[in-house]
């Protein structure tokens, strides 16, 4: 099938030879190349209304909500590890009974923008106090008992320990932006 003669296509007269033609693939092929890609369209508007603020808020949903259900999924393993602890076994029964509950309640408010600085600072002292628990352990426990489940549990407590900071130290970052972002909004009002 060949062009019939002074065919216009993307603005580019083509007459009815293989020059032409090709002039026009590469004509359209530069305007293909030239627009944003989907992906592209797509990672610019998660840049515009996903913050960082969100993107944390998230991560910590993920964990609380992965590590709540997986402990109450696991509940008998969970609660005899916790009861093996030697510096928390006093409170290992409110432990197991609580802490998954809590968990899933902190990924709640952590959803909600009402309550998120409120979630951050809760994330950073259960947190805090996560570290502080492997790193106690680390240094005076003899036998360490490991009460995670799922993925976590195939972490070396030594991976814990730089796992746990990390998120300590994000519940951190968290707070910071979350106060900025509510004083910015204060200050456009």
């Amino acid at each position: 099938m060949s062009l019939p003669v002074n065919y216009t296509a993307c603005g580019i007269k083509l007459r009815d030879d293989k020059s032409y033609t090709m002039l026009f693939l590469k004509s359209l092929t530069r305007q293909v190349n030239q627009s944003p890609s989907i992906l592209q369209r797509l990672a610019g508007w998660i840049r515009k209304t996903i913050t960082q603020v969100e993107l944390l808020a998230a991560l910590f949903i993920m964990l609380f909500i992965y590590t709540g259900l997986n402990k109450i999924m696991g509940y008998e393993k969970f609660a005899f590890e916790i009861g093996r602890s030697p510096f928390i076994q006093p409170f290992s029964g409110l432990i197991a009974a609580t802490l998954p509950t809590a968990e899933l309640l902190l990924a709640l408010l952590l959803i909600s923008k009402r309550f998120r600085l409120l979630a951050f600072y809760i994330s950073y002292m259960l947190m805090a106090f996560f570290t502080g628990y492997i790193a106690l352990m680390l240094n005076y426990a003899y036998d360490l008992p490991c009460s995670c489940g799922g993925i976590l549990a195939a972490m070396s407590w030594k991976d814990h320990l730089v796992f746990n900071s990390v998120f300590t130290l994000l519940a951190v970052l968290g707070i910071v932006l979350e106060t900025r972002r509510r004083s910015e909004g204060r200050s456009k009002r």
